[in-house]
């Protein structure tokens, strides 16, 4: 063959491909075949296998049909033919149909899935003039688990040790089923698979926890998740805690005093089981007369006595245990309200006392402050710098010394005033007959003795007060 000829097959091949191509494309040829890639039938339930028919419109349909791949080869499951009609085989015909057969659709339903059923499942469409067009799905059968809650062997009471509280199982199941726990418990989840015959799981978790009566009628909840359900499973599941009595007694109002009628206390109980034995007895003494138990009461049929204070238990019993409660009684002379009245008024008489006490105070403190003399002040002069010093009161200091006069004559008159005042006061001596004049002074002012004089007589002992780094005005 030429080269060029050869050169020009591949081409006229590409044009013809390219041809049937673009009458795909256009749908002037085209047809096709739609079908789900995998589908999960659940074993005893029905299982539908879609197959959408695109088909072009110069084509026409002649025929669509399923077919079943086994290991000897593929057998036909079910035919549809628009002029003659539909066609199952013997084996299918009870539980296989066709669920709207048309031109356009081809989708079957099989009833009541079994294990045989599963394999490869193939959608046929013949059309005029271009052929046979197929495609394949994968037919998987799943088993539902059958799930339920069963109750742990023992009994949960009360500070026991860990327990099977419940157990969550989910019965043959293909695949296995995921199955949880739900609580807000601090317990823990033993997971256990079990392989069945026909070829499914059974799952179990148990749950363990150390019971506590705090949380009887607390609520578990057991979560299942399969593929063959449409939504999570859950089954919940409510605690059962056994506990012995919690007591508690009311009635007493702390409010009881002699001659109180008409009073009671009762037992009342929490338990589970209920509580079955009530007692009520006296610690300190025997019960006194007068008082009667009625199922959990205790009754005083008559007024309250002194006699009555005392200690009193109450006893509870059920299958777990016995369990009391004491409460301790006081008879009081009068109630609450006359206390209390009692009380303002020995408050208010108590108050006025108090305020006449503090008045006599106030008054004789005030009468003893105007007999009191003046207080003496003392003769002692603190010399402070003149500027810090404030002066001395007018009448407890020696007037100034009149400007001129010398100290040494003031002096020496001070000193004989004392003399002549020792002499006045011891009996029987006479004066001293003579005594020196005063020393001279340069210069001596007139009437400067008088004022010295002055001076040494206004100081009230005749001692004069001279401050040489002071002046006064």
């Amino acid at each position: 063959m030429p080269p060029s000829s050869h050169r020009s097959y591949p081409r006229h091949k590409g044009w013809v491909a390219l041809f049937h191509l673009l009458c795909s494309i256009t749908g002037v040829w085209g047809s096709q075949v739609l079908v789900p890639q995998r589908v999960n039938a659940v074993l005893g339930k029905n299982m539908t296998l879609d197959c959408r028919v695109e088909v072009g419109t110069n084509l026409t349909l002649t025929q669509s049909s399923w077919e079943r791949r086994l290991p000897s080869g593929s057998v036909t499951v079910a035919v549809y033919n628009p002029r003659f009609g539909i066609s199952i085989p013997p084996e299918f015909i009870h539980r296989l149909y066709f669920r709207s057969p048309s031109s356009h659709d081809a989708t079957i339903v099989l009833e009541n899935v079994g294990f045989a059923d599963v394999g490869i499942y193939t959608c046929k469409v013949a059309t005029f003039p271009l052929g046979n067009t197929q495609a394949s799905t994968t037919v998987n059968v799943l088993v539902e688990p059958k799930v339920y809650v069963s109750a742990g062997s023992t009994a949960l009471i009360d500070g026991g040790n860990d327990t099977v509280v419940a157990t969550c199982i989910a019965e043959r199941a293909r695949p296995p089923a995921e199955v949880s726990w739900e609580s807000n418990l601090f317990g823990q989840s033993e997971v256990q698979l079990l392989d069945e015959a026909n070829g499914t799981t059974s799952t179990q978790v148990r749950y363990l926890w150390q019971p506590t009566r705090h949380i009887q009628g607390h609520t578990l909840t057991c979560v299942v998740r399969h593929p063959a359900l449409n939504s999570d499973f859950r089954i919940p599941y409510q605690l059962n805690v056994q506990f012995s009595p919690d007591i508690s007694v009311v009635g007493y109002d702390g409010d009881w005093y002699v001659g109180r009628e008409n009073v009671q206390m009762a037992c009342k109980a929490n338990a589970n089981p209920s509580a079955h034995h009530f007692r009520w007895i006296r610690l300190d003494s025997e019960m006194p007369e007068g008082v009667e138990i009625l199922n959990s009461t205790l009754l005083f049929l008559r007024p309250l006595q002194r006699n009555d204070s005392g200690v009193y238990r109450c006893e509870v019993a059920n299958d777990i245990g016995l369990r009391s409660r004491d409460v301790r009684i006081l008879i009081q002379e009068q109630s609450h309200a006359e206390r209390s009245n009692s009380i303002t008024v020995a408050g208010a008489v108590m108050g006025a006392v108090l305020a006449l006490f503090l008045i006599a105070i106030f008054l004789i403190v005030i009468l003893t402050a105007r007999k009191t003399p003046p207080n003496a002040f003392s003769d002692k002069v603190i010399d402070l710098p003149p500027t810090h010093k404030p002066p001395p009161p007018h009448c407890g200091r020696a007037p100034a010394v009149p400007l001129g006069v010398h100290a040494s004559q003031v002096a020496w008159l001070c000193q004989n005033r004392m003399a002549e005042r020792r002499y006045e006061l011891t009996e029987g001596q006479n004066p001293p007959a003579s005594r020196p004049g005063p020393p001279a002074a340069k210069n001596p002012p007139t009437q400067q003795l008088s004022r010295l004089e002055w001076v040494c007589h206004q100081s009230g002992t005749d001692r004069v007060f001279i401050n040489h780094r002071e002046h006064y005005v």
